[in-house]
């Protein structure tokens, strides 16, 4: 089977449309394609975790998702869960149909055009892509462990994901709702007093309002929080924000879309290979959007970790 496709179908992605594009538009182009796969469609929110753990038992070693950032970050977790064989070994490519594709965004693969996507599969050009192994607490202080192909953050940035997380749960994911989540975290989320640490040493003590940390560059339908990301390169990068009136942060907006970020002065990058995050009072962590619990929170990046399908 490590000639064959597993096609995962995110079944709610997109509010739907993921499975619908399948039905009417995908299959029959994977089809046409003569790409050899088989197909599961989740049926539940974490299914595809158990659908990529599953089938690399079954011998699979080449992943499509179709859906946006939910679930590639669900098929990435169940594939780094296996212990059948090195992630490096697997293939993992998207068609993204999602209410987030910032992950596609990094390898040109554009949104709601299954056929471009299709035809990057079938050229088979692969990069190797670092992963993050993140550590953050359940609210009864279990530790929760997940991987992330992309972005995720703490505070502020979580915030938004957690408000926009009920809004998907009540079948209302869309451009307009993640723009009401976020404005609804942005005057209630204040300042937390927190600890970082990179590479094991303190860096920064004081207010923290939100910190993105990730292997990628685009978040939040392609905001660029981390406009020097480079997935390729074995490091993590880290944006924080100290504390920042809100009309500053509201008027520095254009700078999160047009990678100029790191010129506010209340914002602070740095790079490194591990980093964690203490707070006064525990704060939301995200993972590639999904809420993952709250912090203290760890990261470390494993390099090389995946092979993925570009269209650069």
């Amino acid at each position: 089977m490590s000639d064959i496709w597993k096609v995962i179908v995110s079944r709610k992605s997109g509010g739907g449309k993921a499975l619908e594009q399948w039905n009417e538009t995908i299959k029959d182009l994977l089809d046409r394609k003569k790409i050899d796969y088989s197909v599961s469609i989740t049926s539940r929110q974490y299914h595809a975790i158990e659908l990529a753990l599953e089938s690399v038992k079954e011998g699979y070693r080449k992943f499509i998702a179709v859906g946006g950032d939910g679930a590639i970050h669900e098929i990435l977790n169940g594939l780094c869960q296996q212990s059948e064989v090195p992630t490096s070994e697997i293939t993992l490519a998207i068609i993204p149909v999602g209410s987030g594709n910032d992950w596609s965004r990094l390898y040109k693969i554009p949104q709601n055009k299954p056929i471009k996507a299709i035809n990057a599969i079938v050229r088979n050009k692969v990069v190797m892509q670092d992963i993050g192994k993140v550590t953050s607490q359940a609210e009864d202080g279990t530790v929760l462990t997940r991987y992330m192909v992309n972005i995720g953050g703490v505070g502020f940035d979580a915030e938004v994901c957690r408000q926009f997380d009920i809004a998907k749960k009540r079948g209302k994911a869309s451009d307009v709702q993640y723009l009401k989540s976020l404005m609804r975290s942005f005057f209630f989320y204040i300042a937390k007093r927190s600890t970082i640490k990179v590479d094991g040493e303190v860096i920064y003590e004081g207010p923290v309002f939100s910190l993105a940390f990730g292997v990628g560059k685009y978040c939040g339908g392609g905001m660029s929080q981390l406009p020097d990301a480079d997935p390729q390169d074995g490091l993590l990068n880290i944006t924080f924000y100290r504390r920042i009136s809100k009309f500053k942060f509201i008027t520095a907006t254009p700078k999160l879309y047009n990678g100029s970020i790191y010129s506010l002065k209340e914002a602070f990058h740095t790079t490194c290979k591990s980093f964690e995050m203490t707070s006064s009072i525990p704060c939301p962590v995200e993972v590639d959007g999904e809420n993952v619990g709250y912090n203290p929170v760890s990261v470390e990046v494993i390099p090389n970790a995946i092979r993925v399908i570009t269209n650069k």
